[in-house]
């Protein structure tokens, strides 16, 4: 038991370093612009590139953690971590920064995926309920780390919160390799595309499942700050709104976790997913602030039980030896449905109301969650309703 704590802390220090260190970029990308004057579309590249790498490394690289390579990704993931922000601190142009993004991005699709089934192999007892916490120490540090960036922009300089990052990614790639972490269950398939994996319905559902879930989180990207500054938000009520909505899921995935395990991890994804969509739909039909936040944090209670327990599923639906080639291709889907989602938004923002748009993306959760359900019931292993 002391070893399963012990590496649990481990993988949760190392999960926050990489995300706290991975998005500190989106609080400086406005002052790189300024201080070496690249254009408008130049933010965009900086961004997309770290979602295009890390969606390739979560499907092609990943899965070689399951041929005995955990350790040796999560070490690579974190040496790129390293270089990433270092590249960060010391480049001076866009081609520089968009390189760095893409090597930022690729260190959390190799890290990501075996860091996820490395915590579900821990112990068969209690998988959501650990998936759960590193769900939410990884939100923890994704917003973290833009708040410690913005507040030592000011008094030290854009370079050194990179430098910082890098110095705690170091730290970070020195306890993971002194660490003794377990190995996972080998696999007699050689297949290494995770694709092939869609074809089980056991991994089908729960991606269903948490691509339901992550559907809106494409749209909030987009358009959270769009749409609160429309209805009279200022700056400052729009940070503090994401926060808001981080805050509930930060406190209570583990919590949330450990009841899909014991009610039923099935069963708990489900009536999140039935919570999440309504909370979707009715967030364009207020135009008070307030009232849009507060139903934020009313879903992200439901997605502090979901998620995990989506997780969770997945752990359990995943053949013999294709644990992270499953978690990598959970991600990868999920990012993959955010972009796409985020682009039709972004577009549909300027030509329907917003009342209509969160409405369609309501239904689209609601029909998505509702097929996982029915494909569910015909997988008595994964207990459904």
């Amino acid at each position: 038991m002391t070893s399963i704590r012990q590496t649990e802390r481990v993988l949760l220090g190392a999960v926050f370093a990489m995300e706290a260190g991975g998005s500190v970029i989106f609080a400086l990308m406005g002052n790189l612009q300024d201080e070496f004057h690249f254009s408008d579309g130049g933010l965009g590249f900086i961004a997309a590139a770290g979602f295009m790498a890390s969606f390739v490394m979560q499907i092609l690289i990943a899965p070689y953690a399951d041929r005995g390579h955990a350790k040796r990704l999560l070490m690579i993931g974190t040496i790129l971590a390293v270089v990433g922000n270092a590249l960060f601190a010391g480049g001076s142009s866009l081609i520089i920064f968009v390189l760095a993004r893409l090597i930022s991005g690729a260190a959390s699709g190799l890290f990501l995926p075996p860091a996820r089934a490395l915590m579900a192999s821990l112990d068969d007892e209690g998988v959501s309920e650990r998936l759960g916490a590193m769900g939410g120490v990884a939100l923890a540090g994704f917003v973290t780390g833009p708040v410690i960036g913005g507040f030592l922009v000011g008094p030290l300089g854009l370079r050194w919160p990179f430098i910082i990052f890098s110095i705690a990614a170091l730290i970070s790639l020195f306890i993971v390799s002194t660490q003794h972490l377990p190995t996972l269950p080998h696999s007699t398939d050689r297949q290494r595309l995770a694709f092939g994996l869609l074809k089980r319905r056991s991994v089908l559902v729960p991606i269903l499942m948490l691509s339901s879930l992550a559907l809106p989180v494409g749209m909030y990207d987009a358009l959270w700050d769009r749409f609160l500054t429309d209805i009279g938000a200022s700056d400052i009520v729009v940070g503090l709104s994401l926060a808001a909505y981080a805050l509930p899921f930060v406190l209570l995935s583990r919590v949330g976790g450990r009841l899909a395990d014991r009610r039923g991890k099935a069963k708990v994804a489900f009536v999140s997913m039935l919570i999440v969509a309504p909370l979707t739909a009715l967030y364009g039909w207020f135009a008070v602030p307030l009232i849009p936040i507060l139903l934020g944090m009313i879903e992200s209670c439901a997605q502090a039980a979901g998620s995990p327990a989506g997780q969770g599923l997945l752990a359990q639906g995943a053949p013999e030896g294709r644990a992270s080639a499953a978690q990598g291709l959970a991600g990868a889907c999920n990012q993959l449905l955010a972009a796409v989602v985020a682009i039709l938004a972004t577009w549909g923002y300027g030509h329907v109301s917003p009342r209509t748009l969160f409405t369609i993306a309501g239904f689209c959760v609601l029909v998505m969650g509702s097929v996982a359900q029915l494909l569910a019931r015909k997988l008595p292993e994964l207990h459904p309703v």
